[in-house]
């Protein structure tokens, strides 16, 4: 791959060589034989998806509880109904999206229990993608077999807003993920402005959402190093408008998300476009915060930052083929059809026409692999 190499916050001329899935050489000169040529960029971290939600296919009206709040919203309602192999099928096609824009890794909150996590696994069975799945009881209750189930199958737990469920229910479940060494995340203050002690006494890895927290909750989050995973797309189909300039301001490490695959499309693209559009509303941020988020945190939810493509390192990169000079605005402007060069590991697809195809000329079949590996979390 040759053009501009987008590292530390900016875009230079270089290229990189990839053998067998493996960066073996990132230099500063282009190349003169390149499979691709553009911008390259590290590839997309989705931080907040539910990639079962696929197979909810109703038009969606209602208000935020009506449609997604738990036991009683409709997309639960769905998923307690539908036959395991139609969310099987559902979130496959949904997840061979999400390479297909340049995703390879995700975080997945998965509800149903050890079910819900059987028919994720299954979908993404033999995709070059790195899930990070936070498992959910199947009840509003807790019951100890069942967490240790899911804790089991997942890397943690991941649990709606404290809203809906009892204090010392969630407190159990946050207690066993910690004790094995997992991680327990949640949703906060999305509906209505949640206690921030209350929330951070479940010493939670990532918070998704708080776009009703206040300037003082961000400070405590910030301070507690606590990664907060934001979703402008889906907040605003709930008529919130994500204040992205003060979530910069306040210093907490943020994370991109597209949240409901009933809502939004995978394509970390479409969020990009539409984050610099909607923090625009409220004075606007450095381009480069806003690409950062949809970058970091590739391989765990806790840690440094690492936004680069590194010789060593898996081949897990994006080629965008976009005209005129390399910078911000053509990385949200990009289309998906703009997506030149796809690679995730060992596994690699170049644009051919109207789609991408594997770089041997086959379009990507589905196949029996291994169980994708799963990151272990660390606490930062």
């Amino acid at each position: 791959m040759s053009g501009w190499l987008y590292e530390d916050g900016r875009f230079r001329e270089g290229s990189v060589t990839v053998e067998e899935g493996v960066v073996v050489s990132v230099r500063r000169q282009r190349s003169r034989e390149a499979i691709a040529t553009g911008l390259i960029l590290p590839a997309f971290t989705n931080a907040h998806t539910h990639a079962g939600d696929a197979v909810v296919q109703e038009d969606l009206k209602g208000t935020l509880d009506e449609i997604v709040a738990p036991p009683h919203g409709l997309k639960h309602r769905v998923l307690a109904a539908a036959k395991d192999e139609d969310v099987i099928d559902a979130t496959r096609a949904y997840l061979e999206d999400m390479v297909d824009t340049g995703t390879t890794s995700f975080w997945d909150f998965r509800e149903m229990g050890v079910r819900g996590l059987r028919q994720l696994y299954a979908a993404a069975l033999g995709l070059p993608l790195r899930p990070v799945v936070f498992g959910r009881p199947s009840g509003m209750t807790y019951d100890n077999a069942e967490a240790r189930a899911i804790l089991n199958a997942a890397d943690g737990i991941g649990i709606s807003s404290l809203l809906d469920w009892n204090a010392d229910d969630a407190a159990k479940l946050a207690r066993d993920a910690h004790a094995l060494g997992k991680a327990f995340a949640m949703h906060a203050s999305e509906r209505v402005r949640e206690d921030i002690d209350d929330v951070l006494d479940l010493r939670p890895e990532l918070l998704v959402h708080m776009t009703e927290a206040t300037d003082a909750d961000l400070a405590r989050v910030r301070d507690a190093r606590v990664p907060v995973a934001v979703c402008p797309r889906s907040n605003a189909f709930f008529g919130k408008v994500t204040d992205l300039p003060r979530l910069v301001r306040s210093g907490v490490r943020l994370v991109l998300g597209t949240d409901n695959a009933m809502i939004n499309s995978p394509s970390m693209l479409r969020e990009l476009d539409f984050a610099w559009k909607v923090s625009r509303l409220r004075g606007g941020v450095e381009p480069r915060a806003l690409l950062d988020m949809a970058l970091r945190g590739c391989t765990r939810v806790g840690g440094e930052d690492r936004i680069a493509i590194v010789e060593g390192d898996s081949a897990e990169l994006v080629v965008l083929d976009v005209a005129g000079r390399p910078n911000f605005a053509a990385v949200f402007r990009a289309l998906e059809t703009d997506i030149a060069f796809v690679s995730a590991g060992p596994e690699a697809w170049r644009r051919r026409g109207d789609g991408l195809v594997e770089t041997g000329g086959r379009r990507p079949a589905p196949r029996k692999a291994p169980r994708p590996r799963r990151p272990r979390l660390r606490r930062p």
